[in-house]
């Protein structure tokens, strides 16, 4: 078949009710890829600017949770106000969350189920329906020919983010709902109060450790750091058991970290100290009145949780704040709480409180 200049009417409606011939259907197609003025005409007649708004809103993702609680309080950057025009869904659970908060603040009540982000059945309806007419159109006017002799490379889609489980889900509804970050019991194990100072104090200075200390750490070779000492020359870690076994120990080192080279067993505590070189004699740190430097080690099941959750959630600064407070890692959990302050401070600043 030999293609004319421009399409004829019945042509044109032949192909937008999908009822021309396979032959001359993929004919066409050809055509409508090369020809502007066609192209245009069968854009401005299937007017589909608004199913294209709906379509481009799902194929460009969502909102985070941050920017949706964000939204919910009234904050709306100019970009997420025009995304919540277009996406029905997002703007959907701004309302939700608007709705959840008021309740909560209303009167005490059980915790109220949060709506979870689903794909709608719509997406794949629209998608098909508009797949030969819209989105064809739509390629073709967005993305600039290739020059001749060079394909054009694919542009892949960022993966979806899945749904959180059923106990992540918990997690977030809890701190939420009660305003506050679960306290781990095993850190009345780990934190320890001063020491009382008996007989006179001593002449000599002493330096101050950094950490870990009263906290469980998800690494299994954690970076142990501490405060210089004056005109100390060398440094030793060592790092102990619960009987008080020494279980590794550093070389001497001039900088204020280290960081063990074999990994510490999962699920125990631990206690540390660190032993400087000042003029030929040694101090130690920590020394009384100051606690004694005692820090976990998470179990494994618990780390691969916690990882699992930042690879597939890592912009969920609620939940993540939740997971390492539960697992009794404070630090992490204060670092999440910083991040969520840049969004919704409000939460920040209340679930920050239940970290003292």
């Amino acid at each position: 078949m030999t293609q004319p200049d421009h399409l004829t009417d019945e042509q044109f409606a032949q192909y937008r009710t999908r009822t021309l011939g396979p032959v001359e259907l993929l004919e066409v197609d050809e055509h409508v890829s090369h020809c502007g003025a066609c192209r245009d005409r069968l854009y401005r007649e299937e007017q589909a600017g608004t199913q294209l708004r709906g379509l481009k809103a799902e194929l460009a993702g969502h909102l985070e949770y941050d920017q949706i609680a964000r939204c919910a309080d009234g904050f709306f950057p100019p970009e997420v106000a025009q995304h919540l025009e277009e996406c029905d869904m997002c703007r959907a659970e701004v309302d939700d969350l608007t709705q959840f908060r008021a309740e909560l603040n209303s009167a005490p009540r059980a915790p109220i189920q949060m709506p979870a982000r689903s794909i709608p059945w719509r997406l794949a309806a629209a998608a098909a329906v508009l797949l030969a007419a819209v989105l064809t159109v739509w390629y073709a006017r967005q993305t600039p020919a290739p020059p001749p002799g060079i394909a054009a490379i694919p542009r892949p889609m960022a993966p979806a983010e899945p749904p959180l489980s059923v106990d992540q889900n918990e997690a977030v509804q809890m701190a939420l709902g009660t305003h506050r970050l679960e306290r781990a019991p095993i850190l009345d194990r780990l934190v320890s109060k001063r020491e009382v100072l008996l007989g006179p104090p001593s002449d000599t200075k002493g330096f101050e450790l950094g950490g870990p200390i009263g906290t469980a750490v998800i690494a299994d070779r954690p970076v142990f750091q501490w405060k210089p000492a004056t005109g100390a020359t060398r440094y030793v870690v060592a790092v102990f058991d619960e009987n008080f076994e020494r279980v590794v120990e550093s070389p001497a080192v001039t900088a204020t970290e280290w960081q063990p080279d074999r990994p510490l067993a999962r699920g125990r505590i631990y206690n540390w100290q660190v032993t400087a070189t000042i003029d030929g004699k040694t101090i130690h740190a920590p020394t009384p009145p100051a606690p004694e430097a005692r820090f976990q080690v998470v179990a494994q099941e618990t780390a691969d949780r916690i990882e699992t959750a930042r690879r597939e959630h890592p912009a969920n600064h609620v939940l993540l704040a939740a997971l390492y407070a539960n697992a009794g890692d404070v630090e992490d959990a204060g670092k999440e709480l910083d991040q969520l302050s840049a969004t919704d401070p409000p939460t920040a600043a209340r679930l920050r409180q239940s970290l003292k």
